[in-house]
């Protein structure tokens, strides 16, 4: 299948339900309270994604920013603190002020998307922003795709410029991707 459907596909589906989103964090929770506080980049959710905000109050020893979407379109993060607008796509972001976190400080890195696969396939809503973004990132650290089951896929087509996830959040449980064969 190719990507255009695939998304075409996603962009049916219902918001995500308030008890499926719970789950999804509170595996979330599960996973990073076995690590190290560190910095992480979460999102503000569209209604189509997970809504990983009540990780926040839930785990406050994190350091934790929010991407901003710039006008060369390129991410920048932010402390979760700043002030917020809404991008003209409709999600939520800091505004533009205030220090911005590099991102080879961040650790663990949420990724939301519209369809994901067992090897860390990830489609995002076609922008790249994330692909740019998860290629300039340490070597050490994590990316988590955030989902639900209802977006997981057999498989996404990956091109040379399309960064997988290392690890799958699902309201069925946080699991590291299979290696590509």
């Amino acid at each position: 299948m190719e990507k255009d459907q695939i998304r075409d596909d996603a962009r049916g589906q219902a918001p995500v339900e308030p008890d499926v989103a719970l789950s999804v964090v509170s595996g979330l929770f599960d996973w990073l309270s076995e690590r190290l506080p560190g910095t992480i980049s979460a999102y503000l959710a569209l209604p189509d994604e997970v809504d990983v905000t009540p990780l926040f109050e839930r785990l406050p020893g994190w350091r934790w920013t929010l991407p901003r979407v710039e006008d060369d379109g390129s991410l920048t993060f932010r402390d979760r603190e700043i002030p917020r607008e809404v991008h003209p796509f409709g999600m939520e972001q800091p505004v533009e002020q205030g220090q911005v976190t590099p991102v080879h400080e961040i650790d663990v890195f949420l990724v939301p998307g519209m369809a994901f696969d067992a090897t860390g396939g990830r489609l995002g809503r076609g922008a790249g922003y994330y692909d740019r973004l998860l290629a300039e990132r340490r070597p050490d650290a994590t990316a988590i795709g955030v989902a639900t089951n209802m977006k997981m896929i057999e498989s996404v087509p990956v091109f040379d410029h399309d960064q997988r996830v290392d690890w799958l959040a699902t309201e069925s449980g946080v699991r590291e991707c299979s290696p590509t064969t």
